[in-house]
Order: C-alpha cells, then structure tokens, then sequence
C-alpha cells in the first residue's frame, strides 16, 4: 500500500492539552508549525509494537490524508508507521454531536440538516469501496460549516473478508451480532440508530448489559414516533432486522429531503436465510 507521507515530524507540532485518550491513542490540540491548530492522534507505544494494530493505525493515516469530502473530517498531516506515527487532523473547536446532545436535543430541521450531511460522508464512504463500522454521535464533529464525520480508524475495504466487526453495541446491526460480515447496510443500521436518536431525543434500543442490548436489537421493535408518516416509514425501514429488507443510506437521504412528500420504495426484500424473528 502507499502510504502518504510529509516531511513533518511529531516534534515539529506544539502540544497545548489533551483532548482525548482512547484505548490505542492519545488525541492532542496542538499547534503547527505554520500556527494552524490541529487534532494532533498518536497512536500508543503497545499500537506501534503491534502488527495489526499498527497497520490499522496506518490505514487510518493514509484514508484521513487521501479521502476528501466536505463532510469527513480532513487529514492534514502524518506518518504511517514507527516511533514518529502520527495523525493530524483539522481541528473543530465545538467537538462533537454527542457533546452537543448533552446540552438538549436538536430541532428537528438541526437533526435532518446533520444526517443529510453525515449521510452524504458516509454514501461517499460507499461508493469509494469502503465501510466505516462505527457511526454514532461520538465520532461526528460539529464544524462552522456543518457536520463531519470522523475516526477513520475502524474503516475497512468492502473487499476485506472477514467477519470481524468494530462498533458500539448502542449502535451495531442485529445481524453482526450473529457473525455475518459487515457492510454497507450494516453502516445503514448504525446510521438508523443515530437518526432515531437525533430525530426523536432517544435511543430506540436500551439495555444496562452488553445482552440486554443485542436482545433488543434482534427483537424489539423501534417504539412509536411523531415523526411525519413517510419519514417515520423510511427510519424504521432503516431499522430494519433484515438487512436485505433494509433500507440504504441514499434512500434515507433522499426521504429526509421531502419527509411529507417523497415516496419512499415499499417493495418487500427477500426473507430467505434469516432467523424466525426477523420474519413478520
């Protein structure tokens, strides 16, 4: 793979506080050599040491640098691999949606101007050959422009077989938890579940347990909304068990720009192969 470099180091980047610390790396607002403020990722010693983590940590460097959509959060600067591995990454000073949501709930014209926005990243994501694995409010940032979609670290090719999976379990399809392998309409899933919640001010699925949960989403049902008719029809489509009767990121895109008036495609998928409860 080519990886895309500078001739930046992590030295050449002044530390000023500590945003985030995650389980492989510490995110830093720091400044640039040409003044700019950055989100300054560097990936822990145990990533660096790690093959397959270290190669996770370079895919997320190379994709952050090479993917470009007004609604991706863009990758300035990096180095792939070694003791100098480092991501920076255009810094947004009102953080994230999730940090957003705890001040209240958005109106219902905030929320739809959100998802079209993160629906258009996450399309592009698609159409580019690739999956992200892990939309939720976290890991959208609020910028002067809009919203953008971040943390390219759980991306993955389209290609990639393997059943393994990243996510939160808030958000995750009910199909993963079975080991299918993901895709897009397992992203659809994730995505659905974020739409509720912004649409509505709730998660649709509750469990204190990591069981509770992926019960509730092999067999409950999103509750009721006061949503208008035909967009409520497209979240719940969105929503899913099946993925094959599920509804895409684009089609969703396309209800959320007339909720009253867009028809949305009512036709039936297949039901072949999927467990009783996924069955109506």
């Amino acid at each position: 793979m080519c990886w895309s470099l500078t001739s930046l180091k992590r030295k050449d980047f002044r530390l000023q506080m500590l945003l985030g610390l995650g389980q492989t790396a510490q995110v830093y607002l720091a400044e640039a050599p040409d003044g700019q403020k950055v989100a300054l990722k560097l990936p822990r010693k145990e990533v660096r040491q790690d093959p397959k983590l270290a190669e996770r940590f370079a895919r997320e460097v190379s994709l952050s640098l090479s993917l470009k959509h007004p609604h991706l959060v863009q990758g300035l600067y990096g180095i792939p691999f070694g003791e100098e591995a480092f991501l920076a990454l255009e810094y947004l000073e009102a953080g994230t949606l999730e940090e957003r949501l705890l001040k209240g709930p958005l109106s219902q014209e905030e929320a739809m101007r959100a998802l079209l926005q993160v629906g258009q990243a996450l399309l592009f994501l698609h159409e580019k050959g690739f999956l992200h694995q892990d939309v939720k409010p976290s890991n959208v940032f609020v910028g002067k422009e809009g919203y953008k979609l971040g943390d390219l670290g759980t991306v993955r090719p389209l290609a990639e077989a393997s059943s393994e999976y990243a996510g939160s379990p808030h958000y995750l399809a009910p199909e993963l938890f079975l080991g299918a392998r993901p895709s897009p309409k397992s992203d659809a899933y994730s995505f659905g579940i974020m739409a509720y919640e912004l649409l509505t001010g709730r998660r649709p699925f509750q469990g204190e347990t990591l069981d509770a949960l992926r019960n509730a989403h092999l067999l409950l049902s999103p509750p009721p909304t006061s949503l208008p008719s035909r967009l409520d029809k497209a979240l719940r489509r969105l929503l899913a068990k099946n993925p094959e009767e599920r509804l895409d990121v684009k089609g969703f895109i396309e209800a959320l720009g007339n909720p009253q008036d867009k028809k949305v495609d009512e036709t039936p998928g297949r039901r072949k192969g999927f467990p009783f409860f996924w069955r109506k």
